[in-house]
């Protein structure tokens, strides 16, 4: 009997823990925040981790991409108690790794990067398409992105707005606009 995809990267993980003692917990999260696998003490919640780590991914993956460093390795958090990091581990899936104070960064991606290949290995040897289409919505268009980086489909969060300004602003105008002529005129 074939064991089930999470069964086998729930042996990856606690061959993952057992290589590294100095890691306290071990998880295979979905970009989309959704839990695969997880050796977690009980206190710490799956579903919050997953989603608290989809998200991080994502936000190193914008920042690397949108100031030109090229694609993301790892996604390292350093804490008073520990560290969090974070690696993609195949299609669609992040290895996270929480270690304790006393670890050594070094060794922990080491360990890192053996165990993101074998969870690599898994999740490509899986289909990556939904088992069931959605009803209405054509396959094509499934896994598009609303809009791009360069032309904002939504409001732009200003981090930098004050109290009097509203903190979400309209998106700029496009650079073919009016607005732009008129503006360029009048300094001639």
């Amino acid at each position: 009997m074939k064991s089930s995809r999470a069964d086998r990267l729930a042996e990856v993980l606690d061959g993952f823990l057992g290589d590294a003692p100095e890691i306290q917990a071990a998880a295979v999260v979905s970009v989309d925040g959704l839990p695969m696998a997880s050796a977690l003490p009980p206190d710490v919640e799956e579903e919050r981790l997953a989603a608290m780590s989809a998200a991080l991914h994502t936000l190193g993956e914008r920042a690397a991409t949108g100031l030109g460093k090229g694609d993301l390795e790892q996604v390292f958090v350093e804490a008073e108690d520990g560290y969090v990091v974070l690696m993609a581990a195949g299609e669609g899936a992040v290895l996270v790794t929480v270690a304790d104070r006393d670890a050594k960064a070094g060794l922990v991606i080491f360990e890192m990067r053996k165990t993101a290949s074998r969870v690599a290995e898994i999740m490509n040897g899986e289909a990556t398409a939904p088992e069931a289409p959605l009803r209405g919505v054509p396959q094509d268009e499934v896994f598009e992105p609303a809009g791009s980086l360069d032309e904002p489909s939504a409001p732009v969060l200003d981090p930098f707005a004050t109290p009097t300004e509203p903190f979400l602003s309209p998106p700029p105008p496009p650079p073919d606009s009016d607005e732009d002529d008129h503006a360029i005129s009048s300094w001639h």
